[in-house]
């Protein structure tokens, strides 16, 4: 069912990419269920936290651009737990302009430390962040060394899964780093357990 959800939600946004601009009316953002810790964590087959190697788009398909993505592995909450690890997620812009953009969808840039959740490799071996932009938490370490949790949606909607009332996501979000990761620890353990 969750799956279902989050599938119509992906197809909504891509909806948003699709149609000519003339009859996109208001459909500007992606839309996926909002997603707790515990929602982040089942939607996974992939939760790691680490640092961006690497990010290269290329065109797999004649309207398939994909990006990339080559990861150092700090930490596995879940799934494989290589040093290293390089995964491949929709969109991106090639060099020469021509792209596609997912509204929704996050972006990690070389360099930047990031905790991921991610889906299980589809048919093409590409995987989804949880929740689009739910999925992709950057990590900040303060001067004084204290870290957190940063998450930016861009241009999310989230649908109230019990209500089914949808709302902006909203700009930023800060987490403190350690309450978070207890959690996400929590959440893993209630997943295996099942």
């Amino acid at each position: 069912m969750r799956r279902a959800v989050l599938l119509t939600g992906l197809a909504l946004g891509l909806v948003a990419v699709l149609l000519p601009r003339g009859t996109q009316s208001d459909v500007d953002a992606g839309t996926a269920v909002r997603l707790d810790i515990q929602g982040l964590v089942d939607g996974a087959e992939l939760i790691f936290e680490g640092h961006t190697r690497s990010a290269t788009v290329i065109r797999t398909s004649p309207k398939r651009i994909e990006t990339e993505l080559v990861f150092d592995v700090d930490r596995s909450f879940l799934g494989d737990s290589p040093s290293q690890i390089t995964v491949r997620v929709p969109g991106g812009v090639l060099s020469d302009g021509s792209g596609l953009l997912l509204p929704g969808m996050p972006t990690a840039q070389v360099g930047e430390e990031v905790l991921m959740f991610l889906s299980e490799a589809g048919s093409t071996g590409v995987r989804m962040p949880v929740g689009l932009s739910q999925g992709k938490f950057r990590v900040e370490t303060s001067l004084v060394g204290q870290r957190s949790l940063t998450r930016n949606h861009g241009s999310l909607t989230v649908i109230d899964a019990l209500t089914g009332t949808t709302e902006d996501a909203g700009g930023g979000q800060v987490f403190d780093y350690a309450e978070t990761v207890a959690e996400i620890h929590a959440a893993v353990s209630r997943k295996e357990s099942r």
